[in-house]
């Protein structure tokens, strides 16, 4: 359980340097080369992490079943996990547009937009949530139990 809460900071650690990477490199900075091989970095790690966390787990299975498919024990787990993420989800979706309506606001990059790597991020982010949630709380439910 422990190799899965560092699978699950390491794959979200990854993500959002991938995306101030990519900050950096829409800023025009000098050297964004090296934020280029940093960012491209981070998606190999967030590839990496993704397989042993969510699919050899069996985690991405679970999250993504059908409710008929399911006893009541997985359904109220993966209940409660949407759940959860559904909320921290909106807060982290709300803290994003606060902060780029502050940077826009502060002139510090004042044409920078929502950008495609951010949304592609999102998508992730709301697909794998609830999965990590449950392997950082419940922990992975056994076949035979």
């Amino acid at each position: 359980m422990k190799s899965l809460k560092t699978l699950a900071v390491l794959n979200y650690g990854a993500l959002l340097v991938l995306n101030i990477a990519f900050y950096f490199v829409y800023k025009g900075r000098a050297a964004s080369h090296i934020y280029d091989a940093i960012g491209i970095a981070s998606l190999i790690i967030v590839a990496l992490t993704f397989v042993p966390l969510h699919k050899r787990s069996g985690i991405w299975k679970l999250t993504h079943s059908k409710s008929k498919d399911l006893d009541e024990r997985e359904l109220s787990l993966t209940h409660w996990a949407l759940s959860e993420s559904y909320g921290w989800f909106a807060v982290i979706c709300l803290v994003i547009m606060f902060a780029l309506s502050l940077i826009g606001r502060m002139n510090i990059c004042p044409q920078y937009t929502i950008s495609m790597p951010l949304v592609a991020s999102l998508i992730y982010f709301s697909h794998t949530l609830p999965g990590t949630l449950i392997a950082w709380k419940k922990g992975i439910p056994e076949e035979n139990e």
